[in-house]
């Protein structure tokens, strides 16, 4: 791992934590490479959080210390206005006696220690059994399902309406998504999914950057090391390891457990029950870290290049498999259709 990466999760660890900061003076240089690397992440406005934290001589200086403070005032007023959004879909699902669910980034960013640092993109709602009354309520009742759900624009906040919470294309994923639905009946009043079934969610969410296209960012990993953070009162390890077992994700559950608690500075142990591969653990912590994800085989090559590029990726990223949700033969399956229809089965 390289000094800038050290450096960025030295003081997202300050920011996520609330230790006590105790980190070196760095340069000028330093501070700028880890400006840039914290952009590509979209933690800025999470280390803006630490800096404000380290004395006056170690904070940096000069235009890059310009350049922290801006872009974490623009995700601020994004997060502001996107709450203002979401307050005004609350009035109208209060005034319709209709319930929802919030999910993902706007949901677990109240809790992070500063909820405007965690960057959001959109709001992610979804409306149990009213997924067509949700869609009049948000001002588009003729919108189209576009994957798991419709897209829409509220006062220019992208706001999206889940008819499915995740992609079902494996059994790991049908399960998941049964148990999340199961746990909704009634509809909880403060519009969160219970801790249990937000854990599977979270988890398979988690997991499906992995499935979709081999990339995992980092905001999910800190998302998922918050989430068991706050709730570690009122998730039983036993009963979590229970529910991956059924789910066929016990070995995904442990790695990005592990890894959550290296990044946030927690000790989540407790909750990892079996063996953890150390070299898996520095092969996904270097995909996350260095973004360095495979690129797709390009649809236009000739039959036998692309059969060879696609064995060639496929050997690369072997070891990723043991976490996906996708069985042998659900693989295999997913080959060939891909092969025959890429698009119904997105592999790549």
């Amino acid at each position: 791992m390289d000094t800038t990466t050290q450096n960025m999760l030295a003081l997202l660890r300050i920011s996520l934590s609330g230790k006590k900061p105790e980190i070196p003076a760095f340069t000028y240089k330093e501070w700028e490479d880890v400006y840039w690397l914290a952009r590509k992440h979209g933690v800025v406005t999470m280390i803006n959080d630490a800096i404000e934290m380290l004395p006056p001589d170690l904070q940096p200086q000069g235009d890059i210390a310009l350049s922290w403070t801006l872009s974490a005032e623009r995700t601020r007023y994004h997060f502001n206005h996107q709450t203002e959004v979401l307050e005004l879909i609350d009035r109208k699902a209060q005034a319709e006696g209709l319930p929802y669910i919030l999910l993902k980034g706007m949901s677990l960013a109240r809790l992070y220690p500063r909820p405007d640092s965690r960057a959001c993109g959109d709001i992610d709602i979804c409306f149990p059994h009213n997924y067509e009354k949700g869609n009049i309520l948000l001002g588009n009742p003729d919108a189209e399902v576009n994957g798991k759900h419709a897209e829409m624009a509220i006062d220019g906040v992208n706001v999206e309406n889940h008819l499915q919470l995740l992609d079902l294309h494996f059994k790991s994923q049908k399960r998941a998504e049964r148990y999340v639905w199961a746990a909704l009946d009634p509809v909880p009043a403060d519009h969160c999914l219970p801790p249990m079934a937000n854990m599977v969610y979270l988890l398979m969410h988690t997991v499906c950057h992995l499935t979709a296209k081999f990339k995992l960012p980092l905001r999910n990993i800190l998302d998922w090391g918050i989430f068991l953070r706050a709730n570690q009162d009122k998730l039983n390890p036993h009963e979590c390891h229970r529910i991956m077992q059924h789910i066929g994700m016990v070995d995904a559950f442990n790695l990005l457990t592990y890894l959550a608690g290296e990044f946030i500075d927690t000790d989540f142990s407790p909750f990892i029950i079996g063996r953890i591969r150390q070299d898996d653990a520095d092969r996904m912590r270097e995909l996350i870290l260095s973004k360095k994800y495979l690129d797709p085989v390009p649809k236009d090559l000739p039959l036998p290049k692309r059969i060879v590029a696609r064995a060639r990726r496929r050997r690369q990223r072997r070891w990723l498999y043991r976490y996906l949700p996708s069985t042998s033969c659900e693989r295999l399956r997913g080959i060939i259709v891909d092969f025959f229809n890429p698009t119904q089965i997105p592999e790549e």
